[in-house]
């Protein structure tokens, strides 16, 4: 090795006066070599190759000890599309004692400068032909290699990179394919590549000691060395970007206007010699080389200030580790997974991403990462776990500084499962290399690749060997009997019939299902490694059902079937499967591409696994940290205990412990799940005590529920309250329907129940306020047994007694909702603090069984449950639970009073307020108590004198709260109310004086926190659910929002004041119009009316309560509709959608707005109400009431 350096500095200088002054035009160096950079790049008007010939040359540093050059081309704005908009400074070092020199290059757009896509950068070396005949690019990969003349004198094959050498120079060439793909790499083992010449025995090598400046990712395959169409022929290439395994993707999309940096490289370029021909020596130096170059990095001589040095940049460690409940109860150590850093996006973006830097590493066998030498930015985390399906993305961004050491310690993936596996084919490694590769055409062979078996893959014209092994049927697998090594070819493409035809190809997957679960989805993961111009359709049991049961849908242009790349990009398609398409016994699953165009469409699959369904009962929690993504918890039990057991009465308990070392790896809550069954009692009991100690992280919970999941053939009928009651479709009727505006909604097209045809079913149709849910379940016929959940106390659920929530819907599933989001928000979600204690206990809930002797006589099952619920609420709150976090009824206390109103312009005395809600809740603001989630609340309802008793409360400290139906506003009491065992509190006489300024001048609606007293139209004849056709709660109808642009498909509400009623002529709902295309127009309301002895001193009041409000802003104008600003605006507020899910409310706003004299006028007057927010169809609000109020009288 001593002679190789001996050469080194000789050789650098000698390549150094190469790159610097043979630089003809025409790019020809006179036999000596060829290199240039160039950018495949393209806007709407035209685009090109730019060979970014530098149009200024800069000396930048001229030491003894270093010298650094600078070639620039600069954009010249105003040729606008014609040319590259682009300023490129193209760099290149040189240091004493290098055997070479470094090369990198400067891209920068300011802002304002055109539009632009770019699909390729690279630099590129041409030697000669008649020099360099040895490439080496792995150490498995290294050979003699054609000439650019063989090339020429040889038959092309499918593609003119890939040609059949007939008649080489080299003897032994003859008869082999030739093709510059088979030489790819990924970017994560393309570190040195090159050629060797013979005489004199030199390497010419490219060295890239880092990945950061590469796109897509470590698995981003593409061109490394290879031969070329022309004389000076031998390429050595480094590919900074390029849409080669991926696509167009991949490529660089900048808006216009949109400014963007980036350094690519630098990278080494480096020259050995040895004395006499061993290119085994020359390829081992050159890999020492690497080693020492990636020690070096980042390099701190680059002159370039957007190069940061190490000191400048900064780093990320941390733990990686696998929940997966259904492979071990434990978490796993993400062994050797691949983690890294790159631009802000979506799980699994990163191989998408080209624009920024990217920072990867593996991790080891116990998970541990460190990502060093990070530039300053920000990022997300990302990572892949080999023989792990899916992607994992950290919740948070990351934002690196120079300096900073970032240790997220422990982070945990949950990869996509929803059951058990029941069978799997392949390994899931984004790559079909584990499948059948086939040997290639005896007359197409690479002989690299013939004993080179881990590349086999590279071998020419593989896609065509499918249809020489099935040329007259398709692949069929058997679960159980066939190996897929063996039996299940790598690449799912078309069949060439001859002519350059081609038809659609469809496997089959043969498996047998014991004791099927007829409730509940099964699962299909279905993980393809690579897509070309393909659409996977995938029907179970029907190879002719039209649509098929799932398509991807057209997806794909990586290419890399033809490319010989195993793999290009990844996609993860989870696929539910109802489980009446699937039949005990004998069951087959048909993969149809349907897509044949051509011989290279297809797909290649990574991994292919069913899944069982989930369990039937559970709990689940849904959280996030700081509005990340939202992850479901199933809080399945580590610990088991049983906690009573007696003749009369057994109480278990299922605990989930937070592991504090985590952090915000799992949710940071335990949980003791327990359930009590007694001697005599139809059911059992179930509840939950949910704990978070001082010091834990932070976190947001938006759900917290009970679920069953009952047998869908069993089950039909359903009862919520008296007067919804009905048979219900099946899932399967469901999945056979038509998806309507969300996926919850389906349009019922071919039910099992002919009754049911043409109905809407929607989930939220059955929604229900908290007050009024005590009992729902479902009856089956054959036995006559009815299944129920029995609410005996909202005390432990969340934002007061109109809350509204889920019940039970088709599935047949019944949900026990302690807490959730539904029809309020994020604001209704329950928010800790870092640090933050807690404790709460959800339930018990009664989950009661009946039963009768005849099916004539089910409706009585109905009967007997509400019988139950009330024989629950009388022994409420329960003696017998053995948690010391649930009190009994002699540990509580209660508060008594009478409630009053002092309204003066209606009544000059105090007025009882008559069927009153009063309640307790967490101290707070005049009705904060309907977003209050994470404490109990205690609430009834007053008598006809206003007198109130709210028993059986928890001690602790409260605020009172009482809302009047009939009077705006909320009242709250003025001190804190604290609550000790065995206390009852009177507070005698209290008085809510609402919000008022004037007396009324005129009203619309009804103060009752609701719209349902407004125009509620019918709904469209083909969307009815027939429950709601002659019923009290119209508003459950399916697209009544849609129904304001049938009415008014021209203008906007006017409504008169003393001429219409705002039972007919107010609509219930404020929304957009929707104009067509998935666009939606603001509207405005006209409110007119007389206006008679104008008082000119003194404000008007406008009293404007609104019942729902979901991405919504209402603007209020006075007799001038172009006034801007607006005379008031709510803002944008409001996320309770209760609009899409049929609520009639959400949460309550009021606002109280000034109006001076001289905004309105002696006669007539209008006020004008736009709600501005144009989104989609479900932004707007519900009015509740509006008052218009005369200036004060005394």
């Amino acid at each position: 090795m001593e002679k190789v350096r001996q050469w080194s500095w000789v050789l650098g200088i000698l390549g150094m006066l190469a790159l610097l002054f043979f630089l003809p035009d025409d790019g020809n160096f006179a036999k000596i070599s060829v290199r240039y950079w160039d950018v495949v790049w393209n806007n709407k008007e035209t685009g090109g190759i730019d060979k970014l010939q530098g149009r200024r040359f800069k000396i930048i540093t001229a030491r003894a000890e270093q010298t650094e050059i600078s070639f620039t081309k600069k954009y010249d704005i105003s040729r606008g599309n014609a040319t590259l908009s682009m300023n490129v400074d193209k760099r290149y070092i040189m240091q004493r004692g290098r055997a070479g020199f470094y090369a990198y290059s400067i891209f920068e757009r300011p802002e304002g400068w055109p539009g632009l896509d770019i699909d390729q950068i690279r630099i590129v070396y041409k030697l000669q032909q008649d020099k360099f005949q040895f490439m080496a690019v792995s150490d498995d990969r290294q050979r003699v290699m054609p000439t650019a003349d063989d090339r020429s004198n040889g038959i092309k094959l499918a593609y003119p990179e890939a040609v059949l050498l007939t008649n080489p120079s080299n003897s032994d060439l003859r008869g082999e394919v030739d093709d510059k793909y088979q030489y790819s790499s990924e970017d994560k083992d393309n570190k040195v590549h090159g050629w060797i010449c013979t005489k004199p025995t030199v390497g010419f090598w490219i060295i890239t000691p880092s990945d950061e400046f590469r796109t897509a990712g470590p698995f981003k395959q593409d061109l490394t060395s290879h031969v070329g169409p022309t004389a000076l022929s031998i390429y050595l290439i480094q590919m900074f970007v390029s849409t080669h395994y991926a696509g167009k993707e991949v490529g660089m999309r900048f808006a216009r206007g949109e400014a963007w940096k980036k350094v690519f490289g630098p990278v080494f370029v480096y020259l050995n010699s040895v004395p006499s021909l061993n290119e085994s020596a020359l390829w081992e130096n050159a890999k020492e080389q690497l080693v020492e170059e990636v020690k070096s990095w980042p390099y701190s001589f680059a002159q370039s200030e957007d190069i940061p040095s190490s000191s400048g940049r900064g780093s990320v460690a941390g733990q990686l580790l696998v929940r997966d409940r259904y492979t071990s109860k434990s978490l796993v150590w993400a062994s050797s997974a691949y983690v890294g850093l790159a631009a802000p996006g979506k799980a699994g973006s990163w191989q998408k991403e080209s624009k920024g830097y990217q920072f990867w590493t593996q991790a080891n066998e116990q998970g541990y990462f460190l990502i060093k030498d990070v530039r300053p930015g920000n990022y997300s985390l990302y990572a892949t776990v080999p023989g792990i399906i899916g992607d994992y993305k950290y919740k948070s961004n990351i934002t690196i500084e120079p300096g900073s050491e970032i240790n997220l310690a422990n982070l945990t993936y949950v990869p996509p499962r929803n059951g058990p596996t029941l069978w799997e084919i392949g390994i899931p490694d984004r790559s079909a290399a584990e499948f059948y590769v086939p040997d290639p055409n005896p007359t197409l062979m690479n002989k690299l690749f013939t004993t080179n078996r881990a590349h086999k893959f590279r071998q020419y014209g593989l896609w065509e060997r499918y249809a020489d092994l099935y040329p007259d049927e398709d692949l069929i697998y058997n679960i159980g009997a066939d190996n897929y090594s063996d039996n299940w070819f790598f690449a799912h493409v078309t069949r060439n019939i001859g002519n350059r035809t081609y038809e659609a190809t469809t496997w089959r997957i043969l498996f047998e299902l014991q004791d099927l679960t007829n409730t509940g989805n099964y699962t299909l993961q279905l993980a393809l490694a690579s897509a070309t111009n393909a659409e996977v359709q995938v029907r179970f049991n029907n190879q002719s059902a039209f649509p098929p049961h799932f398509t991807t849908g057209l997806i794909g242009k990586d290419n890399a079937i033809a490319r010989h790349g195993i793999h290009g990009l990844y996609w993860l398609f989870s696929i539910g499967v109802p489980s009446y398409r699937l039949r005990e016994g004998n069951n087959t699953i048909y993969l149809t591409q349907s897509r044949s165009l051509g011989t290279f469409e297809g797909v290649m699959y990574d991994y292919i696994r069913l899944e069982g369904p989930p369990p039937r009962k559970y709990w689940d929690v849904v959280w996030n940290r700081d509005g990340g993504k939202d992850v479901v918890d199933k809080l399945q039990g580590t610990g088991f205990r049983v906690i009573t057991e007696r003749a009369d009465q057994i109480e278990i308990s299922f605990t989930k412990t937070y592991n504090v070392s985590l952090g915000n790896a799992t949710l940071p809550m335990n949980v003791d799940k327990r359930y009590i069954v007694q001697r005599g009692r139809d059911g059992f009991y179930a509840y939950a005590i949910f704990e978070r100690l001082k010091g834990w992280p932070r976190t947001n919970v938006d759900q917290i529920r009970f679920v069953y999941k009952l047998q869908q053939d069993k089950f039909p009928f359903m009862a919520i309250s008296d007067d919804r009651k009905r048979v219900m479709p099946t899932a399967r009727d469901r999945a056979n329907g038509k998806p309507l505006a969300y996926p919850e909604a389906v349009l019922l097209t071919k039910t099992s129940n002919p009754d049911l045809r043409g109905e809407v079913d929607d989930k939220y149709q059955y929604s229900t306020e908290d007050k009024d849910n005590k009992v729902h379940g479902w009856i089956c016929n054959e036995p006559p047994v009815g299944f129920w959940i029995i609410t005996s106390s909202d005390e432990f659920r969340t934002a007061g007694p109109f809350k509204q929530d889920l019940t039970s819907h088709a599935g047949p599933t019944v949900l026990s909702m302690f807490a959730s989001t539904h029809y309020g928000g994020k604001e209704v979600g329950m928010t800790f603090k870092d640090g933050e204690a807690w404790k709460k206990v959800f339930g018990p809930v009664f989950v009661y069984l009946n039963s009768v002797r005849s099916s004539n006589n089910s409706l009585r099952l109905w009967e007997n449950a509400k019988e139950q619920m009330l024989e629950e609420v009388k022994r409420w709150p329960y003696n017998f639970t053995q948690s010391e976090d649930f009190p009994s009824s002699d540990k509580r206390g209660s508060v008594a009073g009478q409630l009053l109103i002092q309204d003066r312009y209606i009544n000059e005395s105090l007025v009882r307020a008559s069927s009153a809600y009063v309640g307790l809740a967490a101290p707070g603001n005049v009705g904060s108590w309907q977003k209050e989630s994470k404490g109990y609340q205690f609430w009834t309802q007053t008598n006809k004198q206003g007198y109130f008793l709210i028993k059986d409360v928890r001690p602790g400290n409260y605020s009172l709260y009482a809302t009047v139906p009939g009077v705006v506003g909320d009242y709250k009491y003025e001190t804190i109310i604290k609550i000790k065992p065995r206390r009852g509190i009177n507070l005698g006489n209290i008085t809510y004086v609402p919000p008022r300024n004037g007396p009324t001048l005129w009203e619309i609606g009804i103060p009752d926190r609701s719209a349902a007293e407004f125009n509620v139209p019918d709904p469209s004849p083909t969307l009815r659910n027939q429950l709601y056709t002659n019923h009290t709660d119209k508003f459950r109808q399916y697209g009544l929002w849609d129904r304001y642009t049938d009415l008014y498909p021209n203008h906007d509400l006017i409504y008169t004041v003393g001429a219409d009623d705002y039972h007919d002529k107010w609509f219930f709902a404020h929304v957009t119009r929707n104009t067509g295309n998935n666009t939606y127009e603001a509207t405005t309301w006209r409110i007119l009316f007389q206006l008679k002895n104008l008082t000119t001193t003194g404000n008007y009041t406008l009293q404007l309560a609104l019942a729902s409000a979901n991405n919504a802003e209402v603007q209020v104008r006075f007799n001038n509709q172009s006034a801007k600003p607006p005379h008031f605006t709510t803002g944008l507020i409001g996320k309770d959608n209760a609009i899409a899910r049929h609520g009639i409310h959400g949460l309550y706003w009021l606002f109280s707005i000034i109006v001076p004299s001289y905004r309105l006028q002696e006669g007539n007057n209008s006020i004008f109400l736009t709600q501005s927010r144009r989104l989609g169809s479900f932004d707007g609000v519900m009015y509740d009431y509006i008052r218009l109020e005369g200036p004060p009288q005394w």
